[in-house]
C-alpha cells in the first residue's frame, strides 16, 4: 500500500510539473484579468497568486487521503480546486464584502452548475452559488471561491480568496501554526485559545487602521502637512527596525541608517503620489502592505544589487549624476543597502528604480530652486539658465564623491550653505552673471 501510494505522489508531481508552463499561463492571464477589472476600486490592494508547489501537493494528497479516492493522478488533478490560489488583498475586513459585492456584479451570466462568467471573460468561471463567507474549521469566516479557468479545450481549477491586510497575516499565522503544525496535539485547546486571541486583536488593529485611514483622508488642510510628516517618520521607523537586526545580524554591527530610511520613504511617497496617483491615505496603506511583505529571511546585506541591464536616463542631469554613482554601485555600501531596500520593499527590477529615483532627485532640487530663488528679476529663459547651472553644480559635486554619505549631506538640507544663502544678493541675470564663480563655489562647497 505504501508503494503504490509514493507511486501515486510521483506521477502527480510528474504531471504538474509537465503542465507547470501551461498552468503558468493561466495564473497569469487570472492575475492579469482580475487586476485589471478591480484596480479602480477603491478598496482593492493588490492580486496575489500561486501555483501548488510539489510539496504542497504531496501533502495534500497524503493529508486528504486523496490517493484512496482516485484511481488515476491526471484526474485527481482534474479535481483538485487550487491547483492555482489567486488572492484578491483589500485594507479592511469590511473592504472584504465590498470586493465580493464587486465580483458578483461582475460575474452575473449562469453557464450551469452554480457557475457564472464576466462579459468581458467568457473563459473564466466562479462558483457565485455557495455561500460567502465560507466558515473555516478554525470557526472563523473566509472568502474562498471556486473557479474554473478554460484555454484549448482544456479545464483547470482554481480558488479565489479575498482577504484585508489583517486577515493575510492572520492565515499566515493560522495555517502554519495551526493546519501544518503536528506538534501541538496534547495542547490543542491552549493553542485554540492563545490563536483566538491573536486574531481579536488583529480585529482590533484593523479596526484602528480604518479610524487612521480615515482620520488622514479627512484630515483639515491646515493639519494635511503635520500629518504627513508624521505618518512618513512612522514608516521610515518601521523599514528601519524591520532591516536593522539583519544588518547587525549578518555584519555583526548596527550601520546608521536613519537617514537612509528616512529618503526611502520620500522617494517612495514621491513614487505613489506623482506617478501612480494615490491619495494620502491609499499611499500610506499601499506602503503599509508593501512592508507588511517584506521577506528578511531573503535579504543578504553583503550582495551586490544586480541589474537586467546597464541604466539610461533622459536628462543631462540625470545621465551625470546616474552614471556616477552607478560606476561606484559596487564599492559603495550606502547605495546598495538603499536600492536593496527599495527593491525588497517594491519588489521590482532595480534598474527602475535606480533610474527613476534620479529623476526624482532632479525634480526634488528642481522644486527647491524654484522656492529659494526669487525669480523675479529674470525673464522665463533667464530664470530657466539659472536653473541649469545649479543642476549642473551639483552634477558636479556628485562626480567628485558619488558616495552616499555625500549624497545626503548634499541634497537634503545638512549642507553649510543653502541655495537662498547663495542667492541672497542676486536680485537680476545680470547679478548672477557676475557671481558665477562665487555662486559654483560655495554651492560644491
Amino acid at each position: 500500500m505504501e508503494l503504490d501510494l509514493f507511486n501515486f505522489i510521483d506521477r502527480s508531481i510528474e504531471l504538474l510539473n509537465n503542465k507547470y508552463e501551461f498552468i503558468a499561463e493561466l495564473e497569469r492571464e487570472l492575475e492579469n484579468f482580475f487586476e485589471m477589472e478591480f484596480k479602480d476600486n477603491d478598496s482593492f490592494l493588490a492580486v496575489n497568486s500561486r501555483i501548488k508547489s510539489a510539496n504542497s501537493l504531496r501533502e495534500k494528497i497524503i493529508r486528504n487521503s486523496l490517493y484512496m479516492r482516485y484511481d488515476d493522478a491526471a484526474e485527481m488533478l482534474r479535481h483538485m480546486q487550487d491547483i492555482i490560489g489567486l488572492r484578491i488583498e483589500c485594507r479592511f475586513t469590511d473592504d472584504e464584502v465590498d470586493i465580493y459585492r464587486a465580483i458578483k456584479d461582475l460575474f452575473y451570466i449562469p453557464v450551469g452548475n452554480g457557475y457564472y462568467r464576466s462579459p468581458s471573460h467568457k473563459h473564466i468561471l466562479l462558483d457565485m452559488e455557495t455561500a460567502q463567507p465560507m466558515i473555516q474549521k478554525n470557526g472563523f469566516g473566509i472568502y474562498k471561491i471556486d473557479g474554473i479557468i478554460q484555454k484549448d479545450d482544456e479545464k483547470l481549477n482554481f480558488e479565489l480568496q479575498i482577504k484585508s491586510l489583517v486577515n493575510v497575516f492572520w492565515g499566515e499565522i493560522d495555517h502554519k501554526v495551526l493546519y501544518k503544525n503536528y506538534n501541538y496535539m496534547l495542547t490543542e485547546e491552549f493553542f485554540r485559545d492563545i490563536m483566538h486571541s491573536i486574531k481579536d486583536n488583529l480585529s482590533m488593529i484593523d479596526r484602528q487602521l480604518r479610524i487612521l485611514y480615515e482620520h488622514v483622508n479627512d484630515m483639515d488642510s491646515s493639519a494635511v502637512k503635520s500629518n504627513h510628516r508624521q505618518l512618513k517618520s512612522l514608516l521610515s521607523k518601521i523599514i528601519h527596525d524591520i532591516f536593522v537586526g539583519t544588518i547587525r545580524k549578518e555584519l555583526g554591527f548596527v550601520v546608521d541608517f536613519n537617514e537612509t530610511s528616512d529618503i526611502i520613504v520620500e522617494y517612495l511617497d514621491y513614487k505613489c503620489q506623482a506617478l501612480l496617483d494615490y491619495d494620502e491615505g491609499e499611499n500610506f496603506i499601499r506602503l503599509l502592505n508593501r512592508i507588511n511583505h517584506i521577506d528578511q529571511k531573503g535579504f543578504k546585506v553583503a550582495e551586490g544589487v544586480e541589474f537586467d541591464r546597464r541604466p539610461t536616463f533622459t536628462t543631462a542631469f540625470t545621465e551625470r549624476v546616474g552614471k556616477a554613482v552607478y560606476a561606484v554601485m559596487q564599492r559603495e555600501f550606502g547605495w546598495n543597502l538603499f536600492f536593496k531596500i527599495i527593491a525588497e520593499i517594491e519588489q521590482s527590477e532595480p534598474r527602475i528604480d535606480f533610474e527613476e529615483f534620479f529623476r526624482y532627485l532632479e525634480s526634488l532640487l528642481i522644486e527647491t530652486i524654484k522656492r529659494e530663488v526669487d525669480s523675479s528679476g529674470f525673464t522665463e529663459e533667464e530664470y530657466a539658465s539659472v536653473i541649469d547651472f545649479i543642476l549642473n553644480c551639483y552634477a558636479s559635486m556628485v562626480e567628485k564623491d558619488p558616495s552616499m554619505n555625500h549624497m545626503i549631506s548634499s541634497y537634503y538640507g545638512l549642507s553649510t550653505h543653502s541655495i537662498s544663502q547663495v542667492f541672497r544678493n542676486i536680485r537680476s541675470y545680470e547679478d548672477f552673471q557676475n557671481n558665477k564663480g562665487r555662486i559654483e563655489r560655495m554651492l560644491n562647497y
